[in-house]
């Protein structure tokens, strides 16, 4: 593009009198007491049955992964 097209289109968009989109801006919703994040690799095919059985119990992988975590260690 040339640099008078360029322009032209900056004055469109100028003098076109949209409003601008303004974020807003959420507190971020704290962790729970203690919480600390732990990444790991797990075979695909134990992630998935950790997922259906997620699903099953209508609860989180991630309270699944901490009761396991649990009872493995009592």
């Amino acid at each position: 593009m040339e640099k008078q097209n360029i322009n032209e289109l900056i004055s469109k968009a100028k003098s076109s009198g949209k409003k601008k989109t303004i974020q807003k801006i959420v507190p971020v919703i704290s962790k729970g007491v203690g919480e600390v994040q732990f990444s790991f690799y797990i075979e695909k095919e134990l992630l998935k049955k950790l997922k259906l059985k997620a699903i099953q119990e209508d609860t989180s992988m991630k309270q699944l992964v901490n009761n396991a975590i649990n009872n493995a260690l009592k």
